[in-house]
C-alpha cells in the first residue's frame, strides 16, 4: 500500500490522502481514523463495483470509473476497460482509493500537490474543497472522450465499407466488438451521471461548479448514447444486406429451377420408353419434343419478364 498526503491545511483544516492498492486491514486503519462506514469501505475494495453515490452522516462516498489508457484495444468488459476510484469526502478530509496509478488522477494530484486552500473570506475557502471533488469527477468523465472519439471514427470507417466488397463475417465481428465497447462506456457514464445528479452544492458560490459537472456528465453520456444508436443501425444494415444477398442467391436458384422443372418433366415422360408412346417412331418426333421444350422455356421467360422477376 502507498499512502500519500497530497494536500494538508490548517486554515481551513483539510487533508487529502491518496491511497494506492490497500489491503482490507490497511484500509481498515484509515477507516477508523476518519470514521468511514464499513460497508462503504468494502465497496471501495471491490474492483468491479459500478459508479455510485452515498451519503452516510457527514461523509460523502462516491465511486467513479475511468477509462484505462493501457487496456487492450479489443477488450470489451467493464473490468478490462475501466479502473475504479473510490472517493470519501468530508468537511475536513478527502480520501481517494485506487488499485493502480491513473493518468487523470495523477494530473489532478500534480495540480494540487503544491496548492493550498485560498485565504480570505470563508466563502472562498469553502469553495476550494468542492472544486477539488469536482475536478476529480470531471477528470474521470474526461477519460471517456478519447475512446468515444476513436469509436466514432471506427463507426464512420465501417459505414464507408457497407456496400463494398469485404469479409462479411470479420466486419460483423469488428462492428459487434465496437458495439460492446461503446455500450459499456454508456453504461458507466449513465451510472456516473446518476451519481453526479445526487451531489448537492455545499454553498451558493459553488452551485455553478456542480451545474457544470452535471452538464459534462450528461453531455458525455449523450455522446455515448448517440454512438450506441449509430452502431446498432450499422449492425442492422449489415444484417439486412446479408439477408438481401441470400435472397438474391435464392432468387437466381429459384429462377433456374423453374426453367428446368417442366423440361425435366418432359424428359422424364419420354424417358419411360413405352411401346405405344406418341411420336415414338415418327422421324420428326425428337425435333418436335425439343421444339416444345424450347417453347415452354420461352413462355416461362416471357412470363418472368412481365412479372419483373428477372431484374
Amino acid at each position: 500500500m502507498t499512502v500519500q498526503t497530497v494536500l494538508s491545511s490548517s486554515e481551513p483544516p483539510f487533508t487529502w490522502v491518496d491511497v494506492v492498492n490497500p489491503s482490507a486491514g490497511e484500509l481498515g486503519e484509515i477507516a477508523q481514523q476518519y470514521n468511514l462506514h464499513p460497508t462503504s469501505v468494502e465497496d471501495s475494495l471491490e474492483p468491479e463495483h459500478l459508479p455510485k453515490y452515498e451519503r452516510i452522516g457527514s461523509t460523502t462516498f462516491i465511486i467513479v470509473r475511468a477509462m484505462d489508457t493501457s487496456a487492450a484495444p479489443d477488450c470489451s468488459s467493464v473490468h478490462e476497460m475501466t479502473r475504479k476510484v473510490a472517493i470519501f469526502y468530508g468537511a475536513e478530509f478527502l480520501i481517494t482509493i485506487h488499485r493502480s496509478e491513473q493518468e487523470f488522477l495523477t494530473a489532478v494530484i500534480d495540480e494540487y500537490i503544491s496548492a493550498s486552500p485560498p485565504r480570505g473570506t470563508p466563502e472562498r475557502r469553502k469553495g476550494f474543497m468542492p472544486r477539488l471533488l469536482i475536478d476529480l469527477i470531471n477528470g474521470a468523465i474526461g477519460t471517456y472522450e478519447k475512446p468515444l472519439g476513436a469509436a466514432e471514427s471506427a463507426i464512420d470507417a465501417f459505414e464507408a465499407t457497407v456496400f463494398g466488397e469485404h469479409d462479411f463475417t470479420a466486419l460483423l465481428r469488428r462492428i459487434y466488438l465496437e458495439k460492446r465497447r461503446v455500450t459499456q462506456m454508456r453504461r458507466m457514464l449513465s451510472h456516473t451521471r446518476d451519481a453526479v445528479q445526487k451531489l448537492v452544492p455545499a454553498s451558493e458560490p459553488t452551485a455553478p461548479l456542480y451545474q457544470d459537472l452535471r452538464e459534462n456528465a450528461e453531455s458525455m453520456h449523450f455522446y455515448a448514447d448517440e454512438l450506441v444508436e449509430d452502431v446498432n443501425n450499422l449492425l442492422s444494415i449489415q444484417l439486412a444486406l446479408a439477408s438481401h444477398r441470400t435472397n438474391e442467391v435464392v432468387r437466381v436458384l429459384t429462377v433456374f429451377s423453374v426453367f428446368f422443372l417442366p423440361l425435366t418433366f418432359i424428359v422424364g415422360v419420354y424417358g419411360m420408353n413405352f411401346q405405344y408412346m406418341p411420336e415414338l417412331r415418327q422421324p420428326w418426333g425428337y425435333p418436335a419434343v425439343m421444339l416444345g421444350m424450347a417453347l415452354v422455356t420461352f413462355a416461362i421467360y416471357v412470363w418472368f419478364r412481365r412479372r419483373g422477376w428477372l431484374r
